[in-house]
């Protein structure tokens, strides 16, 4: 492959085809089921479908323009009930081991993503989660988080 296909013609057509059919699985399999914090499930595995820049991006967007730098942080599926009446599940560090800025590194945690404003990491942890991205596997699904962010009293 020459330079010019890599910069203009089909590697960069493949690359970008790539990147809207992950867009587009991502899409098709997020439901949002409150908004502050925002409750995302997404339908299926973490390890299938879209790659985890997908997610990132999506869900930072349905924040809106305007949101602060986040750290995501995952967990195992039992975690999610503390997550969600606590804002978090363990005391937070200033390490990087606690969190990052990559939903990527998260997603080897569990398949409870956690959203953090890293502008109030560590020292107001509880009110630092700005959302949860929750995915179908260890037995959450769809109608069992559901009934858990009613159950919470979400919006």
């Amino acid at each position: 492959m020459s330079d010019q296909d890599r910069t203009t013609g089909t590697g960069a057509t493949e690359r970008q085809d790539r990147i809207l059919e992950d867009l587009q699985d991502a899409v098709e399999r997020m439901h949002v089921l409150s908004r502050s914090p925002q409750v995302v499930v997404a339908s299926g595995r973490r390890d299938q479908g879209a790659r985890p820049m997908a997610w990132q991006v999506l869900f930072e967007r349905s924040l809106g323009a305007k949101h602060p730098p986040l750290h995501y942080r995952g967990v195992s599926a039992v975690r999610l009930q503390a997550v969600l009446a606590n804002g978090y599940d363990s005391d937070p560090t200033l390490g990087t081991v606690w969190s990052g800025p990559r939903l990527g590194d998260a997603m080897s945690g569990g398949p409870v993503i956690q959203v953090f404003r890293a502008d109030r990491l560590p020292d107001d942890v509880s009110r630092a989660l700005m959302g949860v991205i929750v995915f179908e596997e260890d037995g959450l699904s769809l109608v069992g988080v559901r009934a858990l962010v009613q159950e919470l009293g979400f919006k």
